[in-house]
């Protein structure tokens, strides 16, 4: 099944074949590593996958975004109507080659979307190879530096894999006819994951966020979160394990190994059958900070602000 060719370019002569190339092919599966995601003055984007077929042979192409390499001829195919972009949990890359590069990635297929759509829980990328292409995603090299050069052997690897797999995920979803089409609705960079690396105290919840006296007066006292229940599990881990995770091993850990106290909140609250791959889990974590109810320590580890902290204890109240 791991039958695919790799090839990583870093200059302009491979980067025009490939443009050439792509011009032709009717669907490319796309996906991106990152570098500092959880600050958006920081944040890079290191690597650009792409895994598509030709004839008989499966091909993917790792493009060294931090080289000085002229990505807009990605342009081109990225936007073309009539090739299909695979993307699983388009949301992230897509927003951030927007953001990036100013790429409207279109038309799109998100094979995220499609496994939700058919009332599947477990719609993580590792979730869904497991069950529906029997392969197995080796996650070791998430949490490393995309950001070094050289490259290792795991990184090449693993980078490749994940477009490989979201290809063929597509063609297994395409068999049983799931809808994955999926637009972005917005591209400006309001959203993106933003971690100041400032005091903790000094970050202050927003007024929208967290109001216990609702409209039918003071003694009523009701919280209004506008956060998804991701982001409330998140935000739960972060504040029982203060200084516990940086960003990218929270990220990862929700996602795929699931124990001790984080995995038990992520568990009650989303349900033990229930998903959170890491991409969604990286924009929870962006929507909190973006709140203020998150912030990073100088050693780059997260911890809730005051504001954060006492909307968690109010939440667990209430049930959570």
């Amino acid at each position: 099944m791991l039958d695919y060719t790799v090839e990583f370019i870093n200059e302009r002569t491979k980067m025009t074949r490939l443009i050439d190339h792509l011009a032709s092919i009717p669907v490319i599966a796309l996906d991106i590593e990152t570098v500092n995601w959880w600050n958006r003055h920081q944040e890079r984007i290191a690597l650009v996958q792409i895994a598509f077929r030709v004839e008989r042979q499966t091909k993917v192409v790792i493009i060294d975004a931090l080289a000085k390499l002229d990505l807009e001829p990605l342009r081109l195919p990225l936007e073309l109507e009539t090739t299909t972009k695979v993307i699983h949990n388009a949301v992230f890359d897509a927003t951030r080659l927007a953001n990036h590069f100013r790429f409207k990635v279109a038309p799109i297929f998100d094979t995220m979307v499609a496994a939700r759509r058919s009332g599947e829980r477990r719609y993580s990328l590792k979730a869904q190879a497991e069950t529906h292409l029997n392969l197995r995603l080796g996650k070791a090299a998430q949490r490393s530096d995309w950001s070094r050069r050289p490259l290792d052997a795991k990184q090449i690897y693993y980078a490749a894999l994940d477009a490989f797999s979201t290809l063929l995920l597509y063609e297994n979803q395409k068999g049983r006819k799931l809808n994955g089409f999926f637009q972005l609705k917005d591209t400006t960079p309001s959203r993106q994951a933003s971690l100041p690396l400032t005091n903790i105290a000094e970050l202050q919840i927003s007024s929208k966020n967290l109001d216990l006296k609702s409209a039918a007066g003071e003694n009523d006292s009701r919280l209004k979160t506008d956060l998804s229940v991701s982001s409330i599990a998140l935000l739960g881990i972060i504040t029982e394990l203060p200084g516990r995770y940086h960003p990218d091993r929270l990220a990862v850990s929700v996602g795929s190994e699931r124990v001790g106290l984080a995995g038990w909140i992520v568990d009650r609250i989303l349900g033990s059958d229930a998903d959170l791959d890491e991409e969604s889990a990286k924009l929870g974590i962006a929507d909190l900070c973006e709140q203020n109810l998150v912030g990073i320590t100088p050693t780059r580890r997260l911890e809730a602000t005051t504001g954060g902290a006492h909307l968690w204890y109010q939440l667990k109240l209430r049930g959570y």
